[in-house]
């Protein structure tokens, strides 16, 4: 019984010497927790907009909480007695060995080809790219889907960036029957295209003849446009053209498909 109480006797002042300091450690521990979340947050936004790629921001962000996070411990661990000195050692030279690592690994580094807010084709999947994480890429399509694309694929498959260059060029294809004058058909399309501000006059637009079929010929106009206007535009031109065509009393022929009989003889078109 005596050897109990000698025991719970030891316990307790372990617990009066100690429990204060270890009260501390727990406390500063959660402040740095709380600090290092929140500012994490506001970092990563602020090297967003200082340039820096999303992901390679979120990688940033990350290794400085477990930076943080691992300096904590060590004054933590300074709290509950242990040398500062070194403490103060070993944490320069962890900063050294990451500071050398990050500028020896900095141009290895895989590159996302993207960006937030670029619209890209992945996997089958086009959208806007809404954030990207050391995981994930987030990107959400044309209908309203949120895709979360992991970034391993990202970089091993075929990724179609529409947002990369400042221009995009357009084609509009329709078709001619045989009756119809090519060059009048060229002038009246060419006259829509140099007279639309969307239209860039350089490349210059053009309208070419692109393929003979039996029963109508292929033409299609080529024209540049702001990235701004590629789909958009687009989709007004075609009215227009449409539209203008009714006037001037071009008409527009429908692609058919002409069935084969076993015999070799022609079968019936469908259109």
């Amino acid at each position: 019984m005596e050897s109990l109480n000698s025991y719970v006797s030891q316990i307790s002042e372990v617990g009066n010497q100690f429990g204060p300091i270890v009260v501390k450690a727990v406390i500063l521990l959660v402040i740095v927790l709380f600090l290092t979340l929140y500012l994490g947050k506001i970092l990563a936004n602020f090297l967003v907009k200082m340039g820096l790629p999303e992901r390679r921001s979120a990688m940033s962000v990350t290794a400085l909480h477990i930076l943080v996070l691992f300096i904590a411990a060590l004054v933590v661990l300074n709290i509950l007695g242990f040398p500062g000195m070194l403490l103060f050692r070993t944490i320069v030279i962890i900063l050294m060995v990451l500071v050398a690592s990050y500028i020896i690994a900095r141009p290895y580094l895989p590159k996302l080809p993207l960006k937030k807010g670029d619209v890209v084709g992945i996997g089958g999947k086009v959208g806007n790219v809404e954030a990207i994480s050391i995981m994930y890429t987030q990107l959400k399509t044309f209908d309203g889907k949120v895709v979360f694309i992991p970034n391993h694929k990202v970089m091993n498959d075929q990724v179609v960036n529409f947002s990369a260059k400042p221009k995009r060029r357009v084609d509009i294809d329709f078709f001619i029957p045989y009756d119809q004058s090519v060059a009048r058909v060229k002038q009246v399309v060419m006259d829509i295209l140099t007279n639309d501000e969307r239209v860039l006059d350089k490349p210059a637009p053009k309208v070419v003849l692109s393929k003979f079929s039996p029963n109508y010929r292929e033409m299609q106009a080529r024209f540049w446009v702001a990235r701004k206007h590629a789909i958009t535009g687009k989709w007004s031109l075609n009215e227009v053209i449409d539209e203008k065509f009714a006037r001037e009393g071009i008409s527009m022929a429908a692609p058919r498909l002409a069935l084969i009989r076993e015999d070799g003889s022609s079968g019936d078109t469908l259109a």
